[in-house]
């Protein structure tokens, strides 16, 4: 498992634990006789609407071999348990019914289960992520629920759930659920509003299944058995995944033995390398299987829709998108194993789906222009429509509604739905698609658009003016309005000629049939029309207010990135920038270069120089070709090939005189001779570079005298100093170069330039001054500070795991952090603990899921295995974050600061302490530079003691009072007098 996955997980068992408490539970009161409850399927619930005008099944569990039957409108069916204890029989085909009553079942020893208040309509499954999950209660859709209620209306539209169970690797079928009656606002806004729709139009109550949950992929809704039936390479890939999450497969043992070996060949590589004195690996995290994490493919279907299965429903409907919005015309792939597996799962191979087209997410700040598209999310809209190939299958479009990640306007959207639903299952004689691309023509400069769905003509339309919280006279839905004789006011259509350079092209509606023209293409090749959304916005509809679906097409082919030469597309119009596509793109936040490597930097004179970066992607991908970086600095000239492993690069030059003579740093990374990303540091110079750690409370210094020479900072800009996990590359999280929060190189102020300029009126040299600082600590109102004291952090949250293991009274913390830091024994053992967790779980936990289809121990949100991190200790944190991505590094000295937090215990430890990570820092650093630190005196902390085992040269200022002048002046004398 990716590292990424321990804090997911955690985050994942936080809400399970809370759901645990919220979630409604229905319990399964005794029967009738006193006798235990008799348990049934997840839907069986008091409430509940049953599906008429088809066989309708009933399911259980009894013991093996009872007699089990039941009792409903006038029918009474039995069934056999078998020997997993599981009995299932079919009603026959119901009529609608409003009137509540009573199924009633009884085991042939004589319990009984009574289910009240049951009706007979029509029932859908609603499934996606949190769009589809959003409640009635926050969208439009509260305007119906309050209308309703004013007329003193309550239509019989009930909607179903599991409770108690999120996620599960394998399908299960116990799991409780719930039936709510009339409490609207709870529902599903799309699916309230896609049943109201029915209900008017049906009369007859209306039952959801709601299988939604926020933050999910496609994937994680779609079975098992929808990926096997995949032949593209794509969902093959997947498929292999959920094969290798299944221990009675060959692919699962192929894939695991392969992992456990890996592990286990790392651990005896770091032994060596450790011993040698090298560096040693990181152990192969990513697991085989389906197992990213607990949303991953199928664990979403397997625990909150797989119970609902066989229940009798008329069809399903999706609304689902953002988590996939990266992933582009793949969800025309997962659009047919989904609904293949749905299918398989439920026996009805002509099931009708239906789905939403992606909407229109408004974009920071507003609209300004909306350009074609050959973008992630414009291709996934474009898989979406091209998904209708699937037979029983309709697509309703919601381009023309626009809102955040969750967009209140759901009404339209579930209609819309329904439409669908109303034409092709209940024979209604309706237009249920918007125009939707037929073919095009072109006579001379003008192009000629013919559409689907079109009869009776085009119009132009908005939204926005009837959405929900405009302006007074809207309808508080995005019901479309029509602008008449409005075709100058859409700018979504575009040309394109020879050349490839999209046009904005003006638009004129001919019945039917659009024309399009462009003073800029005189012989049109290609069109395109809303890729990048429409939202609230002037668009087109037909007659019926269905809007056009988005469309781009040249030489008559639908136009994919993966064909489509040029990344970005080009638009007349808007400068091209090649860093805003393709690789350029993808790798735009490599850390290529580490934090102490930018603009005006000052490299260390007369000692050798150490340049280092990352040699992956930021994400942690290794290039997919023949990747090489080339380093270009003061005339020195490096080919680096990448080879597979290998993490980082690093290029060593020889020691340079000092000099303020502007150089120039370039490196490059390109894979099979593309180049994707590069850094070039311009104005470096050659003087001497002091590492400085701090406390945020500097005293002010007077700057008595002004070098001649360069004297520049690098200061913390991120938000934090403190993380759990290795900054490597950059102080700050991101390592997006230039962004707000990255240290950068300036000429010094304050404190450095107090410092610095002492130093470069004694040497004559150029100075650098990386000053990290902490903030003070304040702990929440009311509350004690937990390991750190008011006024500063502890001096072991500055030191790394291996200074730690040279403190013997941090012996705890360093084994801690040692257990997650490849090669040591503690690290070993945890990996292997890992393995046998693994192993534990394949071998029992898995088997018995998959036998008995519940969840063993009763977890709300499946989960694994992962490397224990019961990390308690607040040690390394600052040098995770202020410390990590400057090492290795070229210094001619370290300045220690030490500050009012680090004397808890009055100084006692100090010593000890102190010399661990000094020595630490100078086999970190490299080239042992000089250490200057203060101390405080007796009266400060009376129980003080002196380092005494600081590796290499070292010097101790003692201080009177935590921001002594006096002293941090002489300190500053001291370090301007170092040879």
């Amino acid at each position: 498992m990716h590292p990424v996955n321990v804090s997911i997980m955690k985050h994942y068992k936080t809400i399970s634990l809370v759901l645990a408490v919220l979630v409604s539970v229905l319990p399964l009161s005794a029967g009738e006789t006193g006798k235990p409850p008799i348990a049934l399927g997840t839907p069986f619930t008091d409430n509940a609407i049953l599906q008429r005008e088809m066989p309708v099944p009933v399911w259980g569990w009894s013991k093996p071999g009872e007699t089990v039957t039941v009792e409903f409108a006038g029918q009474k069916k039995a069934a056999t348990a078998g020997e997993g204890g599981k009995w299932m029989l079919e009603l026959e085909p119901l009529k609608a019914s409003a009137d509540p009553a009573e199924m009633v079942v009884t085991e042939g020893s004589g319990a009984k289960r009574t289910l009240k208040n049951i009706l007979v309509g029509e029932v859908w499954l609603a499934s996606g992520q949190s769009n589809m999950q959003w409640l009635a209660s926050v969208a439009d859709s509260m305007k119906i629920i309050m209308a309703l209620k004013k007329k003193g209306e309550q239509p019989p539209i009930r909607e179903c759930a599991v409770t108690d169970v999120f996620s599960s690797m394998h399908p299960i079928e116990h799991a409780a659920g719930e039936w709510k009656d009339g409490d609207y606002g709870k529902y599903s806004a799309i699916a309230f509003a896609f049943a109201h729709k029915l209900y008017q139009e049906l009369g007859v109550p209306i039952g959801i299944l709601n299988c939604s949950f926020s933050q999910t992929r496609i994937e994680a809704w779609t079975p098992r058995d929808g990926f096997a039936g995949g032949k593209d390479e794509y969902t093959r890939s997947i498929y292999q995944k959920v094969l290798e999450s299944d221990p009675t497969t060959p692919e699962h043992k192929a894939a695991w033995n392969k992992f456990y070996q890996e592990l286990e060949d790392t651990l005896g590589k770091n032994a060596e390398l450790v011993k040698n004195g090298g560096k040693p690996e990181a152990i192969p995290y990513r697991t085989p299987g389906n197992l990213s994490n607990n949303r991953d493919a199928s664990w979403l279907f397997n625990a909150r829709l797989n119970p609902m299965i066989p229940y009798a429903i008329r069809g399903g409907i999706w609304n689902q998108g953002y988590a996939n919005s990266g992933d582009g015309i793949t969800y025309y792939d997962n659009l047919h194993s989904l609904v293949r597996g749905w299918r398989k799962c439920w026996n009805r191979p002509d099931l009708p789906v239906y789905f939403h087209q992606f909407y229109s997410p408004a974009p920071k700040g507003g609209w300004t222009d909306t350009y074609p598209s050959t973008g992630s999310t414009a291709e996934m809209r474009l898989g979406t429509w091209l998904a209708r190939d699937i037979p029983n299958t309709g697509m309703a479009s919601q381009i023309d509604v626009e809102g955040a990640v969750h967009y209140r306007n759901k009404t339209v959207p579930g209609q819309r739905l329904a439409l669908h639903a109303l034409k092709n299952q209940y024979g209604r004689a309706i237009v249920a698609d918007g125009p939707m691309f037929k073919s095009y023509s072109v006579s001379g400069d003008k192009l000629t658009l013919e559409f689907d769905h079109a009869e009776g003509g085009l119009v132009v339309g908005e939204t926005g003016s009837n959405a929900i919280g405009k302006a007074d006279g809207a309808t508080g839905f995005s019901n479309p309005k029509i602008i008449p004789n409005g075709e100058d006011q859409v700018k979504f259509f575009y040309l394109a000629g020879e050349d490839r350079v999209w046009h904005q092209a003006d638009m004129k509606i001919d019945g039917s049939k659009i024309i399009l023209t462009s003073p800029e293409v005189k012989a049109p090749r290609g069109v395109a029309y809303a890729t990048d959304g429409v939202g609230f916005r002037p668009n087109v509809y037909n007659r019926e207010l269905l809007p056009m679906t988005p469309f781009i097409y040249y030489d008559h082919n639908l136009v994919l990135s993966k064909d489509w030469p040029d990344d970005p597309i080009r638009i007349s119009g808007v400068e091209y920038d090649p860093s805003a596509g393709g690789r350029l793109y993808e790798y735009r936040k490599m850390p290529l270069l580490s934090t102490q490597f930018r603009d005006n930097a000052v490299i260390q004179c007369d000692k050798p120089v150490t340049f280092w970066g990352s040699a992956i992607h930021d994400w942690g991908y290794e290039a997919d070709g023949e990747a090489v970086i080339q380093f270009s600095f003061a005339g020195i000239e490096k080919k680096i090939p990448v080879t597979p492993g290998m993490r980082e690069w690093q290029v060593t030059v020889p020691a340079m005189a000092a000099s303020a003579e502007p150089k120039t740093l370039k490196v490059t990374f390109s894979i099979d001779g593309e180049l994707v990303h590069e850094r070039e540091c311009r104005n470096l110079v050659v003087g001497e570079v002091w590492y400085v750690a701090a406390p945020s409370a500097l005293p002010k210094m007077e700057v008595p005298e002004k070098s001649t020479a360069p004297v520049r900072m690098m200061n913390r800009r991120a938000k934090s100093a403190y993380s759990s996990w290795p900054h490597r590359f950059s102080v700050a999280v991101s390592t997006t170069p230039n962004n707000r929060f990255a240290s950068s190189w300036q000429d010094a102020d304050g404190f450095a330039a107090a410092l610095g300029h002492r130093i470069g009126c004694k040497t004559g040299k150029p100075v650098g001054i990386i000053l990290m600082t902490t903030p003070a600590v304040k702990p929440p109102k009311g509350k004690a500070p937990v390991d750190r004291k008011v006024g500063g952090p502890q001096l072991k949250e500055w030191m790394s795991v291996e200074g730690l293991a040279l403190a013997p009274s941090l012996k705890n913390d360093y084994e801690q952090l040692a257990a997650i830091q490849p090669g040591n024994p503690f690290f070993d053992a945890n990996v292997r603990s890992y393995i046998g967790e693994w192993k534990k779980l394949w071998s029992g936990y898995i088997p018995e899921m998959m036998k008995t289809k519940r969840v063993p121990d009763g977890s709300a949100w499946g989960s694994f295995p992962m490397m224990k991190s019961s990390i308690t200790t607040k040690a390394s944190q600052i040098y995770n974050t202020l410390v990590y991505s400057f090492t290795p590094g070229s210094f001619k000295g370290v300045v220690f600061l030490c500050d009012e937090g680090m004397f808890q215990g009055e100084g006692a430890l100090y010593g000890e302490q102190l010399s661990a990570l000094a020595t630490s820092w100078k086999n970190l650093f490299g080239g042992e530079p000089q250490f200057i630190y203060t101390i405080p005196n007796k009266t400060l902390a009376p129980k003080i003691t002196t380092p005494q085992n600081i590796k290499g040269e070292s010097k101790g200022i003692e201080i009177s009072g935590w921001l002594d002048k006096d002293a941090i002046l002489k300190l500053m004398e001291t370090v301007a007098a170092q040879p």
